[in-house]
């Protein structure tokens, strides 16, 4: 009879005990997400201020379509008021109950201090009840910095769960130094900063175990924050990697690196970078500097930099010059119509005082005999593409050669290029040594590093854009550069300098094309001959649709067009050129279901 009694009373208490679980069973009808059947975790505390933290988590997702697990979410920091914890966390394992092991992603958000592990397969899909096991430690878990008591302050289950979680169990195992005797326990339960208790009750079911369960269903962003503070001497602190010890002070440092470049930069361009003073006011020039050509102008422009209208304006000139010619060809693909031009070769060229880089871009044109190429064509010719490259070191050695360009032109740049490839090679190296074995802990320190390394190298390259200067000599042809672009624009002014030159608009407007005021320079002539013989004109260079009663924009949209065709496609073939309340806590994370 008091068996019968014993098993009844077994049986109501079990009943009882079950009841949570029953209560918050639901039907697949029900779920519309993923959602925690039960949460159990143990956290083993060790003297040397670490965790060893393992969970046991059942999911349901019923019968939803498209779900493939869950992802759990750790923080790899915590700020306390104005101190930031670094808890560097360490994977050991992601399984089944059964100990068979997950597919699962790492990602590292080191901005925010968190690690996510995605657990699943993206070509497996899921459903119903899954189980997953996750094993890991994390470090400098117990805050050893207070005067009179060491603190365990951790996240049991954080706020940043995006499922529903049924029930929680978390025990931790402290080590047999700590007891209900000589411990202090607070604990907070609810939405981030509450300072509820209603969510969860704790007890010790040991000497050293302490165990924590919830009361009832955690809803979404529900957590329960725990506080056990303990007598000084039992724990070690957390001893700091070198990075974490240094993080501040390098992190200083580095940010000093990119102002240090800019200051050493710039004294380096000063000595070697910076152009001679042009004199002033600049009076008008009546005739081409020097006598140098469109491309050797544009390059003492630029500092010897390259201008893809450089190509335009030398072509053009070759016409006026009556080297080649450009005629205009309409043609026909099927039912589509378009325009090209075609460069036709009408003289021999080599001695006829171009210059070398003029040589080398008809010889790029025309190579092997050859005497006509279409724009067209241009794009598709590799031996121009190659040749592109080629044209731009001939200008710009040209410049060096005649001394209007300092020789520490041609090698600083390169130098300068070559630091920049350095500290890049310095940032990827480091990167792909420290980044792929550390924890999103560090990632904080090489973020600062590599930013501002990469800063450095942006401040390199821009003055080594910079560095190629004029020497005194290419200063004063700059001068009266900038006196003969001062006459095209205002030639209206200097009619009589105008008229004393024959053919001059022709002449000319190779060097308007490098001014980039080949309209105005058509306005001019129109100001200046007037209307009638603006009417009658046809370049002797050009053959194509011009009509012999064309007007001023008819004719500046042709040229344009002419230099536009020449332009893309020479340069597109150019190729190289402590307490306080829920979630306060470290540890604990959160996660979701995917």
């Amino acid at each position: 009879m008091k068996n019968i009694k014993r098993f009844a009373v077994f049986c109501i208490i079990g009943l009882f005990l079950s009841l949570p679980v029953l209560a918050f069973e639901r039907d697949s009808s029900e779920i519309t997400d993923w959602y925690i059947r039960d949460f159990e975790s143990e956290i083993i505390v060790n003297k040397d201020s670490s965790l060893l933290i393992t969970e046991r988590i059942t999911a349901d997702c019923g019968d939803l379509p498209g779900k493939h697990g869950i992802f759990r979410v750790l923080p790899t920091r915590v700020k306390a008021g104005s101190q930031i914890f670094r808890m560097p966390v360490e994977l050991v394992s992601i399984a089944d109950f059964y100990g068979n092991p997950y597919k699962f992603q790492i990602l590292k958000n080191g901005n925010a201090g968190t690690i996510t592990w995605k657990i699943g397969d993206p070509d497996i899909t899921v459903k119903g009840k899954n189980q997953y096991k996750i094993i890991y430690k994390v470090r400098n878990a117990v805050r050893t910095e207070k005067q009179n008591y060491d603190e365990f302050y951790t996240n049991l289950i954080r706020n940043f769960w995006d499922l529903e979680n049924n029930n929680l169990r978390v025990t931790i195992k402290f080590p047999e130094e700590i007891n209900s005797q000589n411990t202090d326990i607070s604990y907070y339960s609810g939405v981030l900063g509450s300072k509820g208790t209603s969510l969860a009750i704790y007890s010790w079911t040991s000497t050293n175990t302490l165990e924590f369960t919830s009361t009832g269903k955690l809803k979404k962003n529900e957590g329960i924050t725990a506080s056990v503070t303990m007598p000084k001497g039992i724990f070690a602190p957390y001893q700091k990697t070198f990075f974490e010890k240094y993080n501040e002070i390098f992190g200083n440092l580095f940010f000093f690196l990119p102002l240090i470049s800019l200051i050493f930069m710039y004294l380096l361009w000063r000595k070697f970078g910076r152009d001679p003073k042009i004199k002033s006011p600049v009076p008008p020039e009546f005739g081409i500097p020097q006598n140098i050509s469109p491309v050797q102008m544009a390059t003492v422009i630029k500092s010897g930099s390259w201008r893809d209208s450089s190509i335009t304006a030398a072509i053009i000139n070759f016409a006026v010059k009556k080297i080649l010619v450009i005629k205009e060809l309409n043609e026909k693909i099927l039912f589509f119509k378009y325009k090209d031009l075609k460069l036709r070769l009408i003289a021999d060229y080599k001695n006829v005082g171009l210059t070398e880089t003029e040589i080398l871009i008809l010889d790029t044109l025309f190579p092997d005999g050859k005497n006509e190429i279409k724009l067209s064509e241009i794009k598709k010719d590799r031996v121009v593409a190659e040749n592109i490259s080629e044209i731009k070191r001939s200008a710009f050695n040209d410049s060096v050669k005649n001394g209007w360009l300092a020789g520490s032109s041609v090698y600083m740049p390169a130098l300068l290029v070559g630091l920049a490839a350095g500290v890049v090679f310095i940032l990827v190296l480091l990167s792909v040594i420290f980044l792929g074995i550390t924890d999103g802990d560090y990632l904080t320190f090489f973020v600062k590093m590599d930013a501002n390394l990469a800063a450095c190298a942006v401040i390199i390259i821009l003055f080594a854009l910079l560095m190629p200067r004029r020497t005194q000599k290419g200063a004063d042809l700059m001068f009266q550069i900038l006196g003969f672009e001062r006459y095209m624009k205002q030639a209206e002014d200097y009619r009589q300098q105008f008229y004393e030159k024959e053919n001059i608009f022709d002449k000319f407007l190779p060097y308007a094309i490098v001014f980039g005021i080949t309209s105005l320079w058509i306005r001019k002539m129109e100001d200046i001959y007037g209307k009638d013989f603006y009417k009658n004109y046809h370049p002797a260079w050009y053959a194509g649709a011009i009509s012999s009663t064309f007007d001023a924009d008819s004719f500046t949209s042709q040229i344009n067009s002419i230099a536009h065709n020449i332009s893309s496609s020479t340069s597109s073939s150019s190729g190289a050129g402590g307490a306080g309340g829920a979630g306060g806590g470290g540890g604990g994370g959160g996660g979701g279901g995917w």
